[in-house]
């Protein structure tokens, strides 16, 4: 009785491993969606408003609940330094591709005129947005994958153990 529990317990632990290695993906997902919903946001404020760096992070990132955005409200002095250590600190959990598309953002925001930036922030927010369609896409077609394998290495342990 007590072997049946305990097989019972390590095939459903590592069924809940690759659960959690599911949610990792859409985090990630989940970050890269936050972030398009910026850089949009970024864009009208730029097009219809004028801000400068400073107030467009505090305004842009004042919503975002996908990650912890509290390091670019709070940017001041040096805007690229800063908004690169902000990129640090916050997406940690997002995916590389992204976050090194997002930081591309420091190189020109508040350095050139409105048309730059709005033209460097539609071509990062493109490179976001296709690399979040295809996180979606690959996590749709191995969903059943993750799963099959947690439970089946669980299995495989049970038979070793045996």
């Amino acid at each position: 009785m007590i072997r049946l529990i305990l097989y019972s317990t390590i095939v459903l632990s590592c069924f809940l491993i690759s659960i959690e290695s599911l949610n990792r993906e859409r985090k990630k997902i989940q970050i890269a969606m936050e972030l398009e919903g910026v850089i949009f946001h970024m864009k009208a404020l730029l097009k219809y408003g004028s801000y400068d760096v400073y107030q467009l992070c505090e305004r842009c990132f004042s919503d975002v609940t996908a990650f912890d955005a509290v390091s670019f409200r709070d940017i001041s002095d040096s805007f690229s330094e800063r908004f690169l250590s902000a990129c640090e600190k916050s997406f940690c959990d997002a995916d590389k591709n992204t976050k090194s598309a997002f930081m591309k953002i420091a190189s020109f925001l508040g350095i050139y005129e409105s048309e730059t930036q709005i033209a460097g922030l539609e071509s990062v927010l493109e490179e976001i947005k296709t690399r979040r369609i295809a996180m979606e896409k690959e996590l749709l077609s191995k969903r059943k994958l993750y799963l099959c394998l947690g439970a089946f290495s669980g299995i495989v342990i049970c038979l070793i153990l045996t």
